[in-house]
């Protein structure tokens, strides 16, 4: 965590270049493949890397398809290890904002058809019909920057098929997106603000019987983690009688995981502006829906700390049996060469319950350099340029000069770092 720390103070600093050249150093880049090229989208934007973060966004949608086929392949994942050793797997909304951030990317060097190609890859995850789809909200918005960036693309069909979805979901679209009449031009100014909710290490005290810890370190895996989620809802029943439990014999443990922090305190939203006027907007906010997409996983991400623990605590209990008996042994036994077998395995048994207690750490790994919000603002304006700014409560920032062409849309982004209080 405190690398990722590091990251967002140096991007909030101004500093986005050595928050760059930081992604090389293996004590500060994410361990994981896939999450490291994600931190490199959004920091490439910020340091003005266009081609290389164009390139990681790339190349984190290759990894993200090829561990989604493995990860139907191989089913359950194995309860021997942490889940921070396990492959990293992004949710919906990261998911989406992976050809976002390259869309923008290719806009930024002019490559309109490669940015064709993001807003397609875009469109496939919002066109999913299942139980991990975000809030309406935040499709509608995506939607309609999914229409963006089509018309950025040159394909005007294919925007005005996302447009009609994104009116379907949100009602009223911001601005006009019609075809603008000749001697005018479209702007459309992406405003990220905040960071999303991040994961953030938890300790809770769980209860069960000496039958439970058997079926919990016995068995396939499948029937671990089903009784794992049986001593989880104990751990949250406000009724359960904890003290009673100890007083029959049952045992007690300390299991580490994660859960999401709260929403972050959020400050005004941010306006568009430009001579004459300001523009209309719609805003996305992610951390709920990046929230919703961590709890979905949460009973199980929570049963497989339990069955760790449990396999843990067989193990060491196992190693002392084998350490006694290896005393007993050597003490009745003129031959102490037949203790040294159960001596061994005592070791080795205590050996992996020590290891695996190192690393089954709480699964804290997130796109953490993710927005908390994207205000997403549109303004038609007459061919030539114009300055930008956003406006944030008192709070004025230059986006810069647009040049605007006849009958063209210009994509924007901005980036926020800057927290107003709330």
């Amino acid at each position: 965590m405190e690398a990722e720390r590091s990251i967002r103070d140096e991007l909030r600093n101004g500093a986005a270049a050595q928050a760059w050249a930081g992604m090389r150093d293996r004590k500060i880049a994410p361990s994981d493949a896939l999450l490291r090229h994600m931190y490199r989208g959004v920091i490439g934007l910020q340091a003005g890397e266009f081609e290389a973060g164009a390139r990681s966004m790339d190349r984190a949608w290759e990894i993200v398809d090829d561990r989604f086929t493995k990860r139907l392949s191989q089913g359950l994942v194995s309860l021997a290890t942490s889940d921070a050793a396990l492959p990293y797997y992004p949710g919906r909304v990261e998911w989406m904002m992976i050809p976002y951030y390259g869309a923008l990317h290719w806009l930024a060097r002019g490559e309109r058809a490669e940015a064709g190609v993001e807003a397609r890859r875009l469109a496939s995850i919002l066109a999913l019909e299942d139980d991990e789809q975000p809030s309406e909200s935040l499709r509608g918005v995506m939607r309609y920057v999914n229409g963006v960036l089509f018309e950025a693309a040159g394909e005007r069909q294919d925007a005005l098929v996302a447009y009609r979805n994104a009116a379907a979901l949100l009602g009223e679209l911001p601005g006009d997106t019609t075809l603008a009449p000749q001697g005018y031009g479209d702007v459309v100014v992406l405003v990220e603000d905040g960071f999303v909710a991040r994961p953030e290490p938890r300790a809770i005290g769980v209860y069960m019987a000496g039958d439970e810890l058997v079926a919990l370190t016995t068995g396939d895996e499948e029937g671990r983690l089903a009784m794992a989620q049986v001593v989880q809802r104990r751990s949250w029943d406000r009724n359960f009688d904890r003290r009673g439990s100890m007083q029959a014999g049952w045992l007690t443990f300390e299991v580490n995981w994660s859960t999401i922090d709260d929403i972050p305190l959020r400050g005004p939203l941010p306006a568009v502006r430009t001579n004459p006027g300001e523009a209309a907007s719609v805003v996305a906010a992610l951390s709920e829906d990046v929230r919703a997409d961590f709890l979905r996983d949460q009973p199980a991400r929570f049963s497989r700390a339990v069955a760790r623990t449990a396999l843990r605590y067989a193990a060491a209990k196992a190693g002392d049996t084998a350490m006694d008996r290896a005393a007993g042994k050597r003490t009745d036994d003129d031959d102490e060469s037949n203790g040294w077998g159960s001596f061994l395995l005592g070791l080795g048994l205590y050996a992996t319950s020590l290891t695996s207690a190192v690393i089954d750490q709480p699964d804290l790994r997130a796109w953490q350099l993710l927005p908390d919000r994207i205000t997403v603002a549109r303004l038609r304006l007459p061919v030539g340029d114009h300055h930008i700014e956003v406006v944030q409560g008192g709070h004025v920032e230059s986006v810069g000069a647009v040049s605007v062409r006849d009958g063209a849309v210009t994509v924007l982004s901005h980036r926020l770092w800057r927290s107003p209080a709330p």
